[in-house]
């Protein structure tokens, strides 16, 4: 329970760059889960401030936590930016943000 409320504080604390990365998700079909789907489409249409408690815990238990996000770089252990996650996590598939990755394939080459 923790980890979604943390997770709703950054995700209030950063909407645009989360907004980007679920109208992604979406054009990508990466939800499988009807009804998060439909919950992260009101939030691109409306915002965060109208979901409920139990809206949230969906959305984010559902959806989010279940394989769209990573909290940190599995390299560096800073924070993972939203415009990285989902080259990390869908095609990169690597789990590192942009300046681990540029720096491991600067090694390989």
């Amino acid at each position: 329970m923790m980890q979604i409320e943390e997770l709703k504080v950054r995700i209030k604390s950063e909407p645009s760059t989360f907004i980007s990365y679920l109208e992604k998700l979406i054009k990508t079909n990466k939800f499988d889960d009807g009804e998060v789907l439909e919950i992260a489409i009101r939030i691109i249409k409306h915002g965060f401030d109208k979901l409920s408690d139990e809206q949230w815990a969906i959305f984010l238990g559902n959806g989010i936590l279940c394989d769209k996000y990573i909290d940190q770089c599995d390299s560096c252990s800073e924070q993972m930016p939203w415009s990285n996650m989902y080259r990390a996590i869908f095609i990169n598939k690597d789990y590192l943000c942009a300046n681990c990755r540029y720096m491991e394939n600067k090694i390989k080459a």
